[in-house]
């Protein structure tokens, strides 16, 4: 907090100074523009798969067999543009499909289905998802169609996409939000009027301006936190005759504001530990 204004009948303090509020504004800006982003990236990052099996029959030492030929297809919104060619991998000879598991993610738990063709492995998909049950289940189906020769065919699709959907709305509907919410910038007590203005901006600077009656303040609440660093903090509130706490801001050192404050309104306060 920073007292801008100091006369026999005005007291003014700024909630912030001008380079954190600009960099509140400019944070809280590029929120919806992130979720945005995260969006596009699923697009780009978690493609769309499609895995098309069919049972073909080849020659091998003057005997013919049936093995499993698949073609395995990834595309996203680029391809779909025509901006880049789909990526497409030919399998002759699938084998069997286990279900893979990420050992490098920090979240761990996080599975894939891989691919047995040719004694090579070919992950299903390229990232991992979180559901074990959900990747067993489709290691199962690619095991039952390989073990069962009526199944002519086996179509899987695989899209990822709606995570970061899901993740990316969240968040650009927070950062909507807070571009429109507002919050208290400065506050002004002027004996001339007998009123409290408060002020409240948001990152559009868009203002609201709250008054309240100088006699309706009962006294000044500062309560005193403690974070994990032993640092100590003063909450700054004010307290209405009708009972509502307004809140002002932080502090670092309650004599600095409150004591001033106190002096100017002659209003008791008192400091919670």
């Amino acid at each position: 907090m920073l007292i801008t204004k100091h006369t026999n009948q005005v007291l003014k303090v700024q909630v912030k100074g001008w380079r954190n509020r600009y960099l509140d504004v400019l944070i809280t800006r590029a929120i919806p523009i992130f979720g945005v982003l995260i969006i596009l990236m699923g697009n780009i990052f978690s493609p769309k798969v499609h895995l098309s099996c069919n049972r073909a029959t080849v020659d091998s030492f003057f005997t013919e067999r049936t093995q499993i030929i698949c073609s395995h297809v990834e595309s996203n919104i680029l391809t779909a543009s025509n901006v880049l060619k789909e990526k497409i991998t030919q399998i002759k000879y699938l084998q069997s499909a286990k279900l893979g598991y990420c050992r490098s993610c920090e979240n761990g738990g996080s599975f894939r289905v891989v691919l047995i063709a040719n004694h090579t492995k070919i992950p299903l998909t390229p990232d991992y998802i979180y559901s074990k049950s959900v990747v067993a289940r489709q290691v199962a189906e690619i095991k039952a169609f390989i073990n069962n020769p009526g199944e002519a065919t086996l179509d899987i699709y695989e899209e990822h996409r709606w995570l970061y959907y899901l993740v990316g709305f969240a968040i650009t509907t927070l950062g909507i939000w807070s571009v429109f919410s507002k919050k208290l910038t400065s506050f002004t007590f002027d004996k001339s009027s007998g009123k409290l203005y408060l002020d409240y901006h948001n990152s559009l600077f868009q203002l609201d301006v709250r008054e309240e009656r100088l006699d309706d303040i009962k006294k000044f609440d500062v309560e005193k936190t403690i974070n994990d660093e032993g640092k100590k903090n003063y909450s700054v509130n004010i307290l209405l005759n009708t009972g509502e706490l307004i809140s002002l801001g932080l502090v670092a050192n309650e004599c600095a504001i409150t004591k001033t404050i106190h002096q100017f309104l002659s209003i008791d306060d008192s400091i919670d530990d």
